[in-house]
């Protein structure tokens, strides 16, 4: 299933399968953030220009709590076990709710350490918590910055991107270690996340400034591909058939040592929102994997690729496969994404490193 949220004040239910809405949810304003409940889906939660934070009863089509920030809400999830939510607002404040028995109890307030004077640059404008962490949780703002917040404790900042006007937010790859998002300058944007090397807390908070960018015209959203990421297949086909670059090669057409996503454009809207217990809280995410992957697969003619090949065969080679090995390798990533144009590509890593 799949739910919308919508400038026409209501949130939708959906099957993928059918092309016809099942219930509708009215809202007295703009609804700007909405997610299922991770434990159990026939509740959602879902938050509002009007101030107001609700969860609904999906069978009973009601609200069964809601609470009023008194402050338009731009961001909301639940915790991975359900039983509590995060909640942003457009002034910046985020707060931590217990939502046990689907009954709205603040907890507590986390401090962003936001130093923006204006309010719109405040606006927090989604969240992700990482894979297998119930306490560690991405936060993106409009102050172009990603914060990784540990508990109510603020550990580290990503920058780079550009968030002024969009509800953006960043998504963590299913391994933990990469963090992706859009930005307003039409790139796509990757950081290494590596959450075991970060100082002790007493020594305050790690500023990441190093990523790499790709272009796509017009981006909003840009999720990591929620299942197969690549890597393990490859792998396979590099430990058994090659010893370094150049044997890669020959083995799998279209791999070379000079950095390229491969781009696959889909007919389709950006508009739907969706958000399930998947981890990835971006808005393909509510789709199983399978659904995608019998229906899209990230290549590039084959062509293009044998040319591509052709020409950069005799160049140099080297053995990478222990990168791979330890996860730290964004080669293989697939990367979703969903634009202003009203399409949805996707981009694979196939990148070897050059040497210099």
């Amino acid at each position: 299933y799949l739910l919308s949220s919508s400038m026409d004040k209501t949130v939708r239910l959906w099957h993928m399968g059918s092309n016809s809405c099942l219930k509708v949810f009215s809202h007295s304003d703009y609804v700007t953030c909405i997610q299922f409940n991770p434990v159990d889906d026939s509740y959602f939660i879902s938050g509002s220009l009007d101030a107001k934070v609700r969860i609904w009863s999906i069978p009973d089509r009601q609200v069964v709590d809601w609470n009023d920030l008194h402050e338009m809400v731009t961001a909301a999830c639940y915790t991975p076990d359900g039983q509590g939510a995060l909640v942003g607002t457009y002034k910046g404040n985020c707060c931590l709710y217990n939502t046990s028995e689907n009954k709205l109890h603040q907890k507590s307030q986390i401090n962003l350490q936001n130093k923006k004077k204006k309010s719109h640059l405040k606006k927090i404008t989604g969240f992700q918590f990482a894979p297998g962490s119930s306490s560690e949780v991405l936060i993106t703002s409009a102050d172009s910055r990603i914060r990784v917040v540990d508990g109510i404790d603020l550990v580290q900042k990503f920058k780079g991107f550009r968030n002024t006007s969009s509800q953006i937010s960043a998504t963590m790859t299913s391994n933990g270690k990469h963090v992706v998002c859009a930005s307003g300058d039409s790139y796509v944007y990757v950081w290494n996340h590596e959450g075991d090397s970060r100082p002790s807390r007493s020594k305050g908070v790690t500023v990441t400034g190093s990523y790499e960018h790709f272009h796509c015209q017009d981006v909003s959203v840009a999720i990591p591909w929620p299942g197969v990421s690549g890597i393990e297949g490859m792998l396979d086909i590099y430990n058994g058939e090659c010893n370094g670059f150049g044997s890669l090669q020959n083995e799998i057409p279209g791999v070379h040592n000079s950095p390229l996503l491969v781009e696959e454009a889909l007919g389709g809207s950006p508009s739907v929102h969706g958000f399930t217990s998947s981890p990835m809280h971006g808005i393909l995410s509510n789709a199983n994997s399978s659904y995608f992957l019998d229906r899209i697969s990230a290549t590039w003619p084959e062509e293009k690729l044998l040319q591509t090949t052709r020409n950069r065969r005799s160049q140099g080679s080297f053995d990478f496969s222990n990168e791979i090995k330890q996860g730290r390798s964004a080669w293989g990533m697939v990367i979703v994404t969903a634009g202003l144009r009203g399409e949805i590509k996707t981009f694979q890593n196939y990148g070897l490193p050059v040497r210099l």
